[in-house]
């Protein structure tokens, strides 16, 4: 079931799985770090309301380059509050072509608490759900 949804980005929660689908949208392209850090703390509330042990971020649309200064953001606001929690064990990305953007998004995963979750790398949302939904 659809449990947000903004111009940016759509989340789908998965009960049966406990799974939560991060689909980020074109319109990333005009996105600003502002708008960014809020959709990842209503991304974080989703998160913390239904309790999601696995998460497919699907980035193949997602079209903003995240800078090191939003990586530790991320990595010190958001990834802190899922550990604590026992939340986002698992992470399995689908990730965009664009070459800056996987590495920005690989190396907000490797920081701080983002080491501490169970994370691949797909190149579609199949492959990534033959990986996380056994979890």
């Amino acid at each position: 079931m659809e449990v947000y949804r903004s111009k940016y980005l759509y989340l789908v929660y998965w009960e049966d799985h406990s799974l939560m689908e991060m689909n980020w949208l074109p319109e990333t392209k005009n996105i600003n770090d502002d708008e960014y850090k809020q959709e990842f703390l209503n991304y974080l509330e989703k998160m913390l309301a239904y309790k999601a042990k696995k998460v497919i971020p699907d980035t193949k649309e997602f079209f903003f380059t995240v800078t090191v200064e939003l990586q530790e953001w991320t990595s010190h606001t958001i990834f802190p509050s899922l550990v604590e929690r026992g939340l986002a064990k698992a992470v399995a990305f689908v990730m965009p072509e664009e070459l800056i953007t996987q590495l920005s998004i690989e190396q907000a995963m490797e920081e701080g608490d983002g080491v501490k979750f169970i994370t691949r790398y797909f190149d579609n949302k199949e492959e990534a759900k033959k990986w996380i939904l056994p979890l």
